[in-house]
This record gives structure tokens, C-alpha cells and sequence, in this order.
């Protein structure tokens, strides 16, 4: 975990906003855009529970998650066909439903990021970073000088910050992607980059990157190898399908989970639902 992440000693961190509002009028939107604060509390107490969405994208599925308990949301721009124009919508529905919402974005395109984070969203999670390089120019998109090189603009939603520079310095989560062999060679010098809240696990494409099928021990064993090998400041996670091994990932540093995903848990539902409604039924009765 990343304690600090602006110099206060720098200038252009203490600039007041001339255009702050007064709390009372602004202090609901200015806690929704700090909710990465919140997100990287519960990794620090021990554990944060999150989901993906990519194939419901609607304000009803992030209201839905916020009920069943989730932690965070990432919503998935990388697997998904949702775009921009969805984006905003989904971000305020997540803020609405008081999740911390992160997006993670594809491509390697310079001013994508920010352009996310100018949305409102609470964090970034970068897929397939295999070199320090990469880290490093994440950390670029995502953090002020002097750490980044994010830009601002005074948007209106930012009136409700009185320090928007340390605040949104600070309130922002930045995650990284360990998909690939040779990101695993370098996974050392990739978690040393200043700036980065936490190393997250794609295990799907680290199975097909090692030749494995996916869920084969060798991919859990690299994760648990890169948990000795990382730094305790730094935050560890991971994508997982069964939920019952939360806890038991949680053990091994993972504290930071990803759990399924929202069209998996529709379908997983619905066969649940239909499977229970049929078994009372005899052949004769009319069930199928």
C-alpha cells in the first residue's frame, strides 16, 4: 500500500480551489469521488470483496452488487462492448450505490486513463503490464507531479474538493495486471515502481501465457511465489471463481479479490432458480 502519494511540500499539491463548495451543499459528491480511500481500508484491515461487470451494464446491476455486499466494482472495459458514453452512467450508479468503482481499461493509448479518471472513477486496473516500463507509464496517467504527470482540469465536479491535487492524489487506486511469463520475470521491478497500490493476478491469461489449462496448479503456485518474492507495503490480488477459497487467498496475501463476474452469477442464479423449482416434480406431473 502507498501511504503518500503527493509531497505536500510541493506547491502545486496545497492549491486551494477558488470554486470549492461548501460541504453542506458538496459533501455527498465529494465523498463518492474519494472512495478509493475507503477501498484501500478495507485491503489494509485484511480484505476487500469485489466483482467484475462486463456483461449487464446497467445502474441495476451495480445496485445489485452493493446489495449482495460487495466491496468495489471494476468495471471491465478490456472484455466488455460497452464504451465511453456508458462509462459515466455506470460510474455515478456505482457512486450512488456507495461503491468504490475502478475501470479496467485496454490498450496502451496515452490520455486514456485520465480521460477515465476525469469520469469520476475511483481507481485504475491496468490488464497484461509486463515491464517496469508499463508500470511506470500508468503511474504517469494516474498520479500529479511529482510522482505522475496527470493533467487536471477544474471541472465542475471538482468544486467539491478544497485540495483536489492532494485529494484526489490520494483517493485514487492504481492497480496493475500480472498476466503473462514474462511479466512474472519481471514482477519485481514492476512492484517497485512508485506509485502503484497493488499487483493484481490474471489468472486466466497467466494459465494460457505458461502452457497450462486454466485453474491448474502451476498458476496458483506462481501467485504464491510472487506473494514471497513482493515487498508487505505493496497490496496483492486476484481473480477468482470459487468463492470458497476467499478466505484461504486471503491467508496468502491476496487481499485485494476479485470474485466471478455479473454474467456469470445471472446465469449461475438462474440454474439454481430452475434446478430447485423443477425438483419437486415427477415425469408424470408435467416437469421436464
Amino acid at each position: 500500500m502507498v501511504t503518500r502519494m503527493n509531497d505536500k511540500k510541493d506547491p502545486a499539491n496545497r492549491w486551494r480551489n477558488p470554486w470549492h463548495v461548501d460541504p453542506e451543499h458538496s459533501e455527498h459528491l465529494s465523498h463518492s469521488l474519494l472512495l478509493g480511500n475507503k477501498l484501500r481500508e478495507k485491503i489494509t484491515d485484511g480484505w476487500a470483496l469485489g466483482t467484475f461487470l462486463i456483461e449487464l451494464p446497467t445502474p441495476s446491476t451495480l445496485t445489485a452488487m452493493a446489495f449482495a455486499g460487495f466491496d468495489f466494482v471494476v468495471l471491465d472495459m478490456e472484455h466488455s462492448p460497452f464504451g465511453f458514453s456508458t462509462l459515466q452512467t455506470l460510474i455515478t450508479a456505482g457512486h450512488a450505490a456507495g461503491l468504490p468503482v475502478l475501470v479496467r481499461t485496454w490498450g496502451q493509448d496515452t490520455g486514456l486513463i485520465g480521460k477515465v479518471l476525469d469520469m469520476g472513477a475511483n481507481g485504475i486496473m491496468a490488464p497484461h503490464v509486463a515491464t517496469p516500463e508499463r508500470a511506470r507509464a500508468i503511474v504517469e496517467q494516474t498520479r500529479f507531479k511529482p510522482v505522475g504527470d496527470r493533467g487536471f482540469s477544474p471541472l465542475m465536479k471538482y468544486d467539491s474538493l478544497s485540495e483536489p491535487f492532494e485529494q484526489l492524489g490520494e483517493g485514487t487506486y492504481v492497480v496493475v495486471q500480472i498476466e503473462g511469463k514474462d511479466a512474472l520475470k519481471q514482477v519485481e521491478d514492476i512492484a517497485a515502481v512508485p506509485g502503484l497500490d497493488a499487483i493484481f493476478v490474471g489468472p486466466y491469461d497467466l494459465a494460457l501465457s505458461l502452457g497450462v489449462p486454466p485453474g491448474s496448479p502451476e498458476v496458483a503456485r506462481a501467485a504464491e511465489q510472487l506473494a514471497a518474492t513482493l515487498p508487505k507495503h505493496l497490496s496483492l490480488g486476484i481473480y477468482i471463481d470459487d468463492p470458497a477459497t476467499c478466505a484461504d487467498w486471503a491467508a496468502r496475501r491476496f487481499a485485494l479479490q476479485c470474485v466471478s463476474f455479473d454474467g456469470r452469477m445471472l446465469s449461475d442464479g438462474a440454474r439454481r432458480l430452475t434446478g430447485l423449482a423443477r425438483r419437486g416434480f415427477k415425469p408424470e406431473d408435467g416437469g421436464n
